[in-house]
């Protein structure tokens, strides 16, 4: 006689209900996307007993008393017909578990009435056993009552959490779901106290109603939603939030896209204030793979993950305003981890528009296109020599290497206004390109005519002068701005380095006596896992003995420290975060150990190359996510000196 049984219904529906039904917040999540997905305008939670009774008004188009009982069946759905249909989905729910599978482990009430039937139904339904029918009298739209959660799953029971715990959890889905639906009215009631109460106004109210107008004046709009500023920084991912076709997702690999735009612009354990939403081709992405609905999965990660990165890296640059402290009057800011739920004050929404709060751009300033002449040659050159001589002075080679650059660049120049002039005369429009070839010709006349304007760019300022031996005061379309004089040069030698030697081998040199540097044996073992990536940036290390190597060359650079110091501070990056490059670890290492320090005296000539290089790299944060510039306005200096 076998051994295999079809199972029972009743035991079925509830198996079904434990993937679907998790928690209070899981029901929540599922009854809320149903009201969505009915085309609802308002929406009504309230929550009791910590999740375990639960009541969800909307104004949707409602249900027939026949839906109405086929709702309760398990995968009796509107949403799709035949398999093809999940390769192309606009709604959230699809399966037609949620409500059979609630049902089968809760008591419920669902009440509803569509816009042609004259009277509305009501169905109770205990654990998925339909108890009882009537009409009743009552608007368009749908209520659904759960009583007695898990009242006959006493395991599922016992391992629900504290009611704080729950209601944290049940905040947390409505905040998704309210970000994602910014045009509907959505109120959480919890214990009857107005937890979150949106107005349906659009995304801007929604976030001042939800976190405050705080966090929406230190955000910047772009276009794929909200990023928000160093002031915003968080110290757990909980703050991105992802949306993909207006569903909310967990996505890594956008999270890591997202992270990964505000590289250098993080400190090390923080994580931005992002909301992200992605529009795709539904049949690009499926999000059938789990069935909480929260895992997505791409076609083409490569590109999804390229597409994010690049908006919000081109959203930062040469931006210094976002990414710079304003020095201002402390305010209390509404935006709250949600592990710290005991602490969330609702706010009061009203029924109207935030048309005041506006993000403050930098506005950049028109560029001077005009072809390069032998002024501007002379004055780089200077320049160049002039910043390069703040480590050391610059060898006979390398300079003979940079007025070769410039003059290839004289070159380049040159012929890139001729072409411009050509185009002018012939009025000829650029299209698609229509070959390989010529695309890559067409992004390097870009890239070359980018970089001709970022050098050409005049940034007017002022240095004021020093203080401390360690800032440097500049005033700059009317603002005082305090520069970190070490963070300025860091950022500087990162940029070159970065440009000089992450996309080669780099030249090493001999050294006349090796250096003997004492390393535990896990560092041991991380120097020879990566010996390859150490070689290529002109580092030659031999062991010596079981606590001792030996380095007996080093990269052709100037060193402001000793050659250890800047050997043990690798070593520190590579252990704290073995994930990042090698060679990304080594330049941010020698490019911090390489600048200058605080307390070291600089003459007026170089604070001002410092400063107006850059202005020329328009990045305004440290490699390791330090801002560089904090700016006090003339409004902050009169409220301080109380004249406001």
């Amino acid at each position: 006689m076998g051994i295999i049984k079809v199972l029972d219904e009743s035991v079925s529906n509830m198996i079904a209900a434990g993937e679907v039904v998790e928690n209070p917040a899981s029901m929540i999540k599922e009854l809320l996307e149903n009201s969505l997905d009915a085309g609802s305008k308002n929406i009504k939670i309230d929550v009791k007993n910590g999740g375990k009774h639960v009541i969800i008004s909307d104004d949707g188009k409602g249900m027939s008393q026949e839906d109405l009982l086929m709702s309760v069946e398990r995968h009796a759905t509107s949403k799709i017909r035949k398999k093809e249909d999940l390769y192309n989905l606009f709604t959230y729910g699809f399966r037609g578990e949620a409500l059979s599978s609630i049902a089968a482990v809760s008591k419920m009430i669902l009440s509803s009435k569509d816009e042609e039937s004259l009277i509305g139904s009501a169905v109770n339904v205990s654990g998925g056993k339909i108890t009882g029918l009537k009409e009743i009298q009552r608007n368009r739209g749908t209520t659904i009552e759960i009583k007695d959660l898990f009242f006959n799953t006493p395991a599922r029971l016992k391992f629900l959490r504290k009611a704080t715990t729950e209601y944290m959890n049940i905040k947390d889905i409505v905040i998704q779901e309210a970000l994602g639906n910014a045009d509907v009215a959505i109120t959480l009631i919890l214990d009857d106290k107005v937890s979150i109460k949106t107005t349906g106004n659009g995304l801007d109210n929604a976030v001042v109603e939800i976190f405050g107008n705080n966090v929406l004046k230190n955000c910047k709009k772009f276009s794929m939603g909200y990023l928000g500023n160093g002031s915003l920084y968080r110290s757990t991912k909980d703050s991105i939030f992802t949306f993909v076709n207006g569903r909310m997702v967990k996505s890594k690999l956008i999270e890591n896209a997202v992270i990964d735009g505000y590289y250098t612009k993080l400190m090390k354990g923080r994580y931005p204030f992002a909301i992200i939403f992605l529009e795709i081709d539904p049949q690009e992405v499926d999000v059938n793979v789990h069935p909480s609905k929260k895992i997505v999965k791409f076609s083409d990660e490569k590109f999804i993950y390229e597409k994010i990165l690049k908006e919000i890296e081109n959203s930062f640059e040469r931006d210094d305003n976002f990414v710079s402290p304003t020095l201002e009057e402390k305010q209390e800011d509404n935006f709250l981890d949600f592990a710290e739920f005991s602490k969330f004050v609702p706010l009061k929404a009203e029924n109207k528009q935030f048309e005041d709060i506006k993000v403050e751009k930098y506005e950049k300033k028109e560029i001077n296109d005009k072809p390069i002449e032998r002024e501007v040659e002379n004055k780089l050159k200077e320049e160049i020599s002039r910043t390069l001589e703040i480590p050391a002075k610059v060898p006979i080679e390398d300079k003979k290497r940079i007025e070769l650059e410039i003059s290839d660049s004289e070159n380049n120049f040159n012929w890139l206004e001729e072409e411009k002039e050509k185009k002018k005369v012939e009025n000829i429009k650029i299209e698609k390109p229509i070959s390989i070839n010529e695309d890559i010709k067409e992004k390097k006349l870009e890239k070359e005519e980018n970089n001709f304007q970022k050098k050409n760019k005049k940034i007017d300022f002022k240095v004021l002068g020093q203080i401390f031996n360690s800032f440097i005061l500049v005033e700059r379309d009317g603002i005082l701005e305090i520069y970190d004089q070490h963070i300025v040069h860091e950022r500087i030698l990162y940029e070159s380095l970065k440009e000089e030697y992450s996309n080669r081998e780099v030249s090493s040199q001999q050294l006349l006596v090796p250096i003997r540097v004492l390393v535990d044996p896990r560092e041991r073992e991380l120097i020879f896992e990566n010996i390859d990536s150490f070689t290529k940036f002109g580092f030659e290390i031999d062991e010596f003995g079981d606590n001792e190597i030996l380095i007996r060359a080093v990269p052709i650079m100037n060193f402001r420290d000793s050659i250890e110091n800047i050997f043990r501070e690798i070593l520190r990056n590579l252990k704290e975060d073995k994930s990042k490059d090698i060679r990304e670890n080594i330049i941010i290492s020698m490019s911090c150990r390489g600048a200058v320090k605080a307390n070291e005296k600089l003459t007026q000539d170089e604070m001002e190359i410092m400063v107006e290089k850059l202005h020329e790299i328009g990045e305004y944060t440290c490699p390791h996510g330090r801002p560089i510039i904090i700016k006090i306005t003339m409004s902050d200096l009169e409220k301080l000196f109380k004249r406001k």
